[in-house]
C-alpha cells in the first residue's frame, strides 16, 4: 500500500505582499502628516522673532555714511543676526510693497521722512522720483503721497509711504524693532506711522520727536544699538541715554510705552528656541519613515514565505 504523505499545516496569513506594503506606506504617510500639522499649527498660533536685519539706506546717495553702515553691521552680526543691506537706488515703491514679507527681526530705517504741511501726520520717503502718471491707485487710496525735500538750490520729489500703506502690506513684522532715523519720524502727535507698524506685528518702533541732522541720527542710532545689543539694556534704558539733537529739540523716543521693559536678547533667545524647535520637528519625520522601515522589513522577514 502506497503511504500518503502528511499535509504540514502552514501557519495562516495575516496579510498579502499589497496589502502589507499599503498598510506600512499608510502608516507612513499618517505619521509624517501628523507631524508636519502640528508643526504647521504651532508655527501659526505665534509669530517668533526672526534673527534677520535689514539696513535699508535711502539716504545712502545724498548722505553716504560708509562708517555707519559698517558700524551697524558689525554690532547686528556680533549679535548673530544675518544682515542684509539695501543700497539707495533699490528703495523704489515695489521694494517696500514686500517689506513685511521680508522676515526681519530688526530694521534700520535710514529714510528721510517729513511733517505733512498740515501737522497731520508724517510720511517715509522711498528713493523713488514722484510721477504722477505712476502708482496711480496707491495715490488716489492714499497709500503714496508726494514728498518733498525743500533743498534751498534743489528740491527734489519722490513718492512717500503713508501709515496706510504700511497697514496695506502683505505679510506680517516678525516682533520686529523698528528704528525709523528720520525726522519726525515719531512725533508725539503723529504716531500714525508707529502704529501701523505695531498693526503688522511688530514689537517696538523707535524715532525722533522733531527735526533732526543726519550725522546725528547716525551717531546716536549706533550708540542705541550697541546699548540694546551689547550692553544688553532695555529699550526705555537704551533710548533714554541717546543725546537729542539740540537744535532742534528732537529726541529719540520709542512706541508703544509697554515695550519699554523689553530687551532684545530675549527676543533673540526666543527665536533660537524656534529654530531648535523646528530643526527636531524636521527630523521626527524622517525618523518616523526609517522607524516604519524598519517594522516592514520585520513583517517581511516573518511572512518570507509570501513574498515569492
Amino acid at each position: 500500500m502506497k503511504k500518503r504523505k502528511k499535509k504540514i499545516p502552514q501557519e495562516k496569513k495575516l496579510f498579502s505582499n499589497k496589502q502589507l506594503i499599503i498598510i506600512s506606506f499608510a502608516l507612513v504617510a499618517i505619521i509624517v502628516l501628523g507631524f508636519l500639522l502640528s508643526s504647521f499649527l504651532l508655527q501659526t498660533q505665534e509669530v517668533k522673532f526672526s534673527l534677520k536685519a535689514a539696513i535699508i539706506d535711502q539716504l545712502g546717495k545724498e548722505f553716504p555714511n560708509p562708517q555707519f553702515v559698517d558700524n551697524v553691521t558689525d554690532i547686528l552680526t556680533d549679535a548673530e543676526f544675518n544682515v542684509t543691506y539695501h543700497e539707495s537706488e533699490r528703495l523704489d515703491v515695489n521694494f517696500f510693497k514686500g517689506l513685511a514679507k521680508y522676515d526681519y527681526g530688526i530694521i534700520i530705517l535710514r529714510v528721510h521722512s517729513a511733517l505733512r504741511d498740515d501737522n497731520s501726520t508724517v510720511d517715509l520717503f522711498t528713493a523713488e522720483s514722484f510721477d504722477e502718471h505712476v502708482h496711480i491707485q496707491d495715490l488716489n487710496n492714499g497709500l503714496l503721497v508726494k514728498g518733498i525735500l525743500n533743498y534751498p538750490q534743489d528740491p527734489k520729489e519722490y513718492f512717500a509711504l503713508t501709515s496706510k500703506f504700511i497697514e496695506s502690506l502683505e505679510g506680517t513684522f516678525p516682533k520686529s524693532i523698528v528704528v525709523a532715523m528720520g525726522c519726525w519720524s515719531l512725533k508725539p502727535e503723529c504716531k500714525q506711522t508707529a502704529e501701523a507698524f505695531r498693526s503688522k506685528g511688530a514689537e517696538a518702533y523707535i524715532g525722533w520727536t522733531d527735526m533732526v541732522d543726519p550725522n546725528h541720527t547716525d551717531d546716536e542710532t549706533i550708540k542705541l544699538l550697541r546699548m540694546l545689543l551689547k550692553q544688553d539694556k532695555t529699550i526705555h534704558d537704551a533710548t533714554r541715554s541717546t543725546s537729542p539733537d539740540w537744535r532742534y529739540s528732537s529726541a529719540m523716543k520709542y512706541y508703544p510705552e509697554s515695550a519699554g521693559s523689553l530687551k532684545i536678547s530675549s527676543l533673540i533667545a526666543e527665536a533660537k528656541a524656534s529654530s531648535n524647535h523646528q530643526s527636531a520637528i524636521t527630523f521626527k519625520p524622517m525618523s518616523a519613515i526609517y522607524i516604519t522601515s524598519f517594522i516592514l522589513l520585520k513583517t517581511r522577514k516573518r511572512f518570507r514565505y509570501d513574498l515569492c
